[in-house]
């Protein structure tokens, strides 16, 4: 993703319930009642349980209070304003505003079941088919198809004008793990290989190395292809353009078990392994230059992100890094913890109608949770059938889902200015 400027961390999360009563919330008790003999002048109980004075005046609300001190760091502002060892002054938080905020557009309910909550974005259609969960999409260049594989062993190819399945394709291999697109090429991970399809000319190819199920895949340039395997190797090939081809360059080894998630940046190949750890490694000489336990389970998801790396998890936990200044840039340190209620299955990051960038955030409940960033603050929901397990914003202005049930969803992203407009006008 293209860098983007930080702000000040999302607002302190409400109070909890204390402990006692279910639901039972922090509040002063009622006032006593006045006695309404009392104030017709015929009360003859002594003593009455009543009042016999006027009611005093209730107590005001007790204010909720953001004790929350992380903030986030500004990129863009460390050169001008560092302490010369390129530390950026913390961005102050808001104050909160006493009086009430201005009237805005409740939050809108869109698609067949109202799955889509919240602003900026709305769903298009649901497109079902696969038997077992969805694990990839592919929006190669050139076609018109969007592609989608699955554990059900099977890619599927649809009709972006008209949402309809075209082409089923059935692996010999059997489950697909993994689907992306690297140009005009869909790309498959399956048991011991990697299929490679070009969607122009039809050519087939399978690419050789791994021993065991690929687990991960990505493309960020057109140059390179990695893949993580269930053995925890990581394999890289190089794009034979003249011969239309893919070059082995090197298998890249040291986690103990799968690796599920990878990313590209600053230089260097992010691997994300099922035991919590992470592996960074250098892309000119093919090692390891740095790791460390990123989180308490599975990695599940990676985004390189300017100077920040940010991870995901099954511990439920998103996290942010940031390269130590102070270091010879090798130690990450952890920037913020964004804690989820339920285990993260998958993350992503993309920009929305108005060019703000958003993070969305596939929980074990089935919920895709879109977030502004960088402030962290809720947007709204995507609510699926069951978990996402993959999340694709690959093609401007869209995002699909896959989920467990093997379920597509196709979500749009909505200007937020012209929704606002349409409200006025109506109001």
């Amino acid at each position: 993703m293209a860098a983007v400027q930080l702000l000040p961390l999302p607002p302190a999360a409400p109070p909890q319930p204390r402990r006692g009563k279910p639901g039972c919330w922090n509040t002063p008790p009622a006032p006593p009642k006045v006695c309404h003999y009392w104030k017709s002048g015929r009360c003859s109980r002594n003593p009455c349980r009543f009042l016999h004075t006027d009611a005093p005046d209730p107590a005001p609300p007790i204010a909720a209070v953001n004790t929350r001190s992380n903030t986030w760091v500004n990129p863009s502002c460390v050169a001008a304003n560092s302490d010369g060892k390129g530390r950026a002054p913390p961005v102050q938080p808001a104050k909160r505003q006493v009086e009430a905020p201005p009237e805005t557009p409740a939050k809108r309910r869109c698609g067949g079941g109202a799955w889509c909550v919240g602003d900026g974005f709305c769903g298009v259609v649901r497109l079902k088919g696969h038997a077992k969960a969805v694990t990839g999409f592919a929006l190669p260049e050139g076609s018109d198809k969007l592609f989608s594989g699955s554990l059900d062993g099977t890619v599927r190819a649809w009709d972006c004008s008209t949402g309809q399945c075209v082409r089923v394709e059935e692996m010999q291999e059997g489950e697909v793990r993994k689907l992306i697109a690297m140009g005009p090429w869909v790309l498959a991970g399956v048991r011991g290989a990697v299929k490679a399809i070009h969607t122009g000319t039809g050519k087939e190819l399978r690419l050789r190395g791994p021993a065991s199920q690929i687990t991960a895949m990505l493309a960020e340039d057109e140059d390179h292809l990695f893949a993580g395997a269930e053995d925890g190797a990581v394999f890289m090939w190089r794009m034979n353009q003249e011969q239309q081809s893919f070059d082995e360059v090197a298998a890249l080894t040291g986690h103990y078990k799968a690796v599920v998630s990878l990313a590209q940046g600053k230089g260097a190949l992010y691997s994300g392994s099922t035991d919590g750890s992470i592996r960074v490694w250098d892309l000119d000489t093919h090692r390891c230059i740095y790791s460390f336990a990123g989180h308490s389970s599975a990695v599940t998801a990676l985004l390189c992100w300017e100077r920040f790396l940010l991870s995901s998890s099954d511990d439920g936990t998103v996290k942010v890094w940031q390269w130590k200044p102070d270091h010879d840039d090798l130690d990450l340190e952890v920037h913020y913890t964004h804690k989820e209620d339920e285990r993260v299955v998958s993350m992503d990051g993309t920009y929305d109608a108005d060019e703000k960038p958003v993070l969305l955030v596939s929980r074990g409940d089935g919920v895709v949770r879109v977030y502004d960033l960088p402030s962290l603050k809720k947007r709204g929901d995507i609510i699926c059938d069951d978990e996402v397990r993959t999340i694709s914003v690959r093609s401007r202005g869209v995002v699909f889902t896959g989920d467990a049930s093997g379920e597509v969803r196709v979500v749009k992203w909505t200007s937020l200015s012209d929704a606002a407009e349409s409200y006025l006008a109506m109001a």
